[in-house]
């Protein structure tokens, strides 16, 4: 018996070895499966022997922000260059948000800074191939290009940025040859300077660099230059160039009006410039579509022949996939009666390689814009994921363009879609819309909130149970009637991040649930109203709540009027919240009547496993009482205001007793 068990035992050390016995590459292999970066972290802090074999894949790629994490990690790739060697690629964001007065005064030299700490840890950074520079307005220590230039063999790939002031023509920037990516990023201090007109100062600059792209580096793969305004850009010298394995083409502040005297040979040149590369694999032309005049409809039906990845207007896009041979025709115009049907669409090379289309900007709804969508979508049968902004419009029904999206590309895998300026649809419309999408794995969704819409999390088990292959989602409830920079949607208020997880058989088991919530006062919930009667109603609300006797309350609205509020429970928000709001707001005030003190309202992170099997399953453990108290999650929120209330109710019952005794 004891041999059978000493022989067991060797067996299962030798066939069942410890997690550090494991070679390197099998621990980077399964590094790569790991998307988070704080789950490599995780994995390296098992052992030192871990940590040893995983510094490659956790440093491989380093991303930092702001001066002091710059600093920080840039001094200790310079101590210790076992792990500077293997940093692959690196982006730096030196004027990140400051957050105290010492770093207000240290902004204007973030980049001198950020760039010296690059320029000492160079050196070591031996198999660094991508180094990405992304400032505001100043421009880095042009050592640090020099140095990365000399002391970085492998550095192929390069991204900078350009704000209020331009580099010497004699910079190093200036002097790379080799590389097989550029990135430039021209800011807003760029444009506001006037940088972007031909002049004394800009154009050696230019020049130079368009040089360095078009004679020095040959065999450039990607290629992009954007900005953050439509004024346009001379770089009429990009479309004389040819590289033969360009596969990526972003171009945002390079946009014309064909309108213009001159501009039309520029649009002609960079149609050329298109047919001469039919290796792109991803074209992205970001300009604003009322800005946009580029006409593509007279590019050849054999050019692009390998394009996977679009980013643009719709009606760029649309120009691409109905472009024909000029004995065919002109592109089928726009119907003017709805009920007309479309001719067919001239099928091009796009129909069998397009996968991935993004609408950057937002689309105006109108009535003929299902049609539309509908023909150019039909026409590719390949697409995958699809990213598009609608601007609702007062009495559209929105749901029609979504039914249009999933009649018309069914096989799609990815979906983005946000809805902005107005409430466009329910959660549970949009579940059912859902199911003829049966492939797809991913979905975010952005919109504005409907009067009278379930909670989120609801609403996310229903579009779980509706599609049960998807893997992850994301719901996002954004502001009404506003827009963000550069015509982006707003920053949501509330957001929720959703990973399904199915049984063997692809039935849905939970819902891992990541909620994020920024409260917001009732000022904030109706735009329309003004501040000062949203203010009254709000205190006439917690005053209401805490049984407060005084008829009237006298405040001043927003315009400087004198409105008279009746006290109350207000129309937006009930008992409970009134209290607690209320209460909040009487331990910060300080002052005469009540004193509050609004401050800015802290968002509410939420995590919580959502079981999405019914309360009768066998596999559903039945939980008492007390777990439910406990629990983080809307019925447990739910469970501890009814025992609150119900301690408030027999605290009210003991006190009328006890004064019935006496």
């Amino acid at each position: 018996m004891m041999q059978a068990r000493t022989h067991t035992t060797m067996m299962t050390q030798t066939f069942h070895p410890k997690l550090d016995r494991l070679p390197a590459e099998i621990l980077l292999e399964v590094a790569t499966y790991l998307s988070p970066r704080t789950d490599i972290l995780q994995l390296s802090r098992v052992s030192s022997v871990i940590y040893a074999k995983v510094i490659p894949a956790l440093y491989a790629d380093v991303e930092l922000h702001g001066v002091e994490q710059c600093e920080r990690t840039l001094g200790m790739l310079e101590r210790c260059p076992d792990v500077a060697r293997h940093t692959q690629r690196l982006a730096v964001f030196p004027e990140d948000e400051p957050t105290r007065p010492r770093d207000r005064v240290r902004a204007w030299d973030n980049a001198g800074i950020v760039s010296r700490c690059v320029l000492k840890a160079a050196r070591y950074l031996d198999a660094l191939a991508r180094f990405d520079w992304e400032g505001e307005d100043m421009l880095p220590d042009d050592r640090m290009w020099a140095e990365l230039r000399s002391k970085c063999p492998r550095l192929r790939h390069i991204g900078t940025t350009l704000g209020c002031f331009l580099p010497r023509p004699t910079s190093s920037l200036l002097q790379f040859s080799g590389l097989t990516g550029f990135s430039l990023s021209l800011k807003d201090g760029f444009y506001a300077h006037s940088l972007h007109l031909p002049s004394r100062e800009s154009e050696p600059v230019f020049t130079r660099l368009w040089d360095m792209l078009t004679l020095r580096c040959p065999d450039l793969q990607s290629l992009r230059v954007v900005g953050n305004s439509t004024e346009p850009s001379d770089a009429a010298r990009l479309y004389t160039a040819s590289w033969p394995n360009l596969r990526h083409l972003a171009f945002g502040s390079i946009v014309w009006d064909a309108e213009t005297p001159g501009h039309a040979q520029a649009v002609r040149d960079f149609v050329e410039f298109l047919e001469r590369h039919p290796t792109l694999e991803s074209l992205h032309l970001l300009g604003r579509p009322t800005a946009t005049q580029i006409d593509l409809s007279t590019l050849s039906p054999e050019a692009l022949p390998n394009l996977k990845e679009f980013s643009g207007s719709f009606g760029l896009l649309r120009t691409l996939v109905e472009r024909s041979h000029p004995l065919d025709g002109a592109p089928a115009p726009i119907p003017v009666n709805p009920n007309q049907q479309l001719p067919p669409i001239v099928h091009t090379s796009l129909s069998k390689t397009l996968q991935r289309i993004c609408f950057p900007h937002a689309m105006h709804l109108r009535d003929l814009t299902p049609l539309v969508i509908s023909r150019v979508l039909q026409g590719l049968r390949s697409l995958k994921s699809v990213k598009v902004t609608f601007a609702i419009q007062g009495g559209y029904d929105s749901n029609e363009i979504f039914r249009t999206i999933v009649a018309s590309c069914p096989h799609i895998l990815d979906l983005d879609i946000t809805c902005t300026n107005r409430p466009s649809f329910f959660l549970d419309a949009f579940a059912n819309s859902l199911r003829g999408l049966s492939r797809l794995r991913t979905l975010s969704l952005s919109l504005v909130r409907m009067a009278g819409e379930e909670p989120m999390h609801v609403g996310a088990a229903r579009i779980a149970l509706a599609n049960p292959r998807l893997k992850s989602f994301c719901i996002a409830f954004i502001p009404p009637h506003t827009s963000g920079a550069d015509g982006c949607p707003p920053a949501p208020f509330e957001h929720g991040a959703f990973e399904l997880v199915s049984d063997p058989h692809g039935i849905p088991v939970c819902l891992h649930v990541h909620q994020r919530a920024a409260p917001r006062w009732p000022w904030q919930r109706h735009p329309g109203a003004c501040s000062g009667a949203a203010i009254a109603e709000w205190c006439a609300a917690v005053a209401g709540a805490l049984g407060v006797e005084a008829p009237l309350m006298l405040l001043e609205n927003g315009v400087g009027v004198a409105s008279r509020f009746a006290l109350g429970l207000g129309s937006g928000l009930d008992f409970a919240s009134s209290l607690w709001l209320g209460l909040g707001g009487l331990g910060n005030g300080i002052g005469m009547g009540w004193g509050l003190k609004l401050g800015r309202p802290r968002a509410s992170v939420r995590r919580w496993v959502c079981d999405l099997r019914p309360s009768g399953h066998p596999d559903v453990a039945q939980k008492g009482v007390g777990e439910l108290l406990v629990e983080r999650s809307p019925a447990g929120e739910e469970a501890r205001l009814l025992v609150f209330c119900l301690c408030l109710l027999l605290l009210t019952l003991w006190a009328l007793a006890s004064k019935a005794e006496r």
